[in-house]
């Protein structure tokens, strides 16, 4: 964006310009890299704003043309001018830029007498100025990486969920961030006004259609834990899967997010930023992968996936993040509440003392388990798995039916 095209007072906006994290081109243009707040000017040209009455009219009166020139630099006539001095009409954005230059308004004093906005033919909103970026917002965006949507050309929200409990979770968070109940409404659907589903979509939410989407966790959730905390449980609650079996000791917690092959790097960055996310909460994923792909009319489609296995992280996820109570929570639950489980980080430390220990001396399997105070079936059975990765070998035995000796791979 040009310097010359940011509204007068367009300093006062915060922004970033850090390139870590897989930003891209989208994110930057839709402003999605916001880290604070959202103010009036950064909306589309397709806001429209009322003023309180008496400010409106100094507005206009502080343009110091008269009239007829007035009505010609906003491109409106002379009636339909009166009418908006008078305040009887919500104005155009753009038209306030206008007269913000035009009168040398600050655009700060002006959002200070804002008494609402709105879409063009929309339903109003009174909410204060700047809207503030918090962790209700971030659910809401998560929400829209999931099961929500955001119409590309009128961007009404939609939310759509057989959980009903996320129904009135959205409906809760919509009410607490713009005032407003839902316009339509079923029982797995409820819809809300163009207005929401802007501002949703300045702070970083994408727009229908998603598969298309190459929109990347907004870079103010990731300047945040607690946003972050918001954003994950919101998108794990829609897209997340539990795998829980009874019988078998199966667990863990998925996310599969689908989109066209042509954004496959971007849906690999987006579960990259997801895997970061999570470890900052101590929950260990795999690698992001393609786990699925299959044909539509508009070409290929994929599915990537990412899974967490290990059980301190499945406990963590549910201390931290946590699930809506539904079925996939309850499955969680049931997983937490196990005795017999897999601990990847204690395996991972187990398997580092037996190496830092070899690099002292060669020792048998029989000394191995003594200092890891495992058995030695199960140090034996270690130590075959260190070796197929091949960190450590043979190097003899203590005697004839005895312990093998080990030793660092190549020392």
């Amino acid at each position: 964006m040009c310097s010359s095209n940011l509204p007068n007072d367009f300093s006062n906006f915060v922004i970033t310009k850090d390139r870590d994290l897989g930003m891209n081109n989208k994110e930057k243009s839709d402003k999605s890299w916001i880290e604070l707040e959202l103010n009036f000017w950064d909306l589309s040209k397709d806001i429209r704003l009322n003023l309180d009455s008496e400010f409106c009219k100094k507005l206009f009166d502080s343009c110091k043309l008269d009239f007829h020139s007035l009505a010609e630099q906003l491109n409106v006539t002379y009636p339909f001018l009166n009418h908006l001095r008078r305040n009887m009409y919500s104005i155009p954005l753009s038209k306030i830029l206008k007269l913000s230059k035009l009168s040398n308004m600050p655009l700060n004093k002006i959002q200070d007498n804002i008494s609402s906005i709105r879409a063009r033919g929309g339903t109003e909103i009174n909410i204060p100025l700047p809207i503030k970026a918090n962790k209700t917002i971030a659910s809401l965006v998560g929400h829209v990486f999931g099961d929500g949507y955001i119409g590309k050309t009128r961007k009404y929200f939609e939310y759509c969920n057989f959980n009903p409990k996320l129904i009135e979770q959205v409906k809760k968070q919509i009410l607490e961030s713009f005032g407003l109940y839902p316009m339509s409404e079923r029982k797995d659907r409820i819809g809300y006004p163009t207005i929401v589903g802007e501002i949703l979509r300045i702070f970083g939410a994408p727009e229908a259609p998603k598969i298309y989407s190459p929109n990347l966790v907004p870079k103010w959730i990731l300047q945040s834990k607690e946003h972050q905390k918001s954003f994950l449980r919101a998108f794990f609650d829609d897209d997340g899967s539990v795998m829980y079996s009874k019988n078998y000791n199966a667990k863990g917690i998925n996310l599969n997010v689908i989109r066209h092959i042509n954004q496959k790097e971007e849906l690999l960055t987006l579960l990259n930023q997801i895997k970061v996310m999570l470890s900052n909460f101590e929950i260990y994923s795999g690698n992001p992968i393609i786990s699925k792909t299959y044909k539509k009319q508009d070409g290929i489609h994929i599915i990537g996936y990412i899974n967490i296995t290990d059980y301190q992280s499945i406990i963590n996820f549910n201390k931290f993040i946590g699930l809506t109570f539904g079925e996939k929570y309850k499955k969680l639950i049931k997983i937490v509440n196990r005795k017999n489980y897999y601990n990847k980080k204690n395996e991972i430390n187990i398997n580092n003392e037996i190496l830092t220990l070899l690099l002292k001396k060669n020792y048998s399997t029989a000394e191995i388990a003594n200092v890891i105070q495992k058995s030695k079936t199960k140090t034996l059975k270690k130590m075959n798995l260190l070796k197929k990765k091949n960190l450590v070998e043979i190097c003899g035995k203590v005697a004839a039916n005895r312990s093998y000796l080990w030793k660092i791979k190549g020392r």
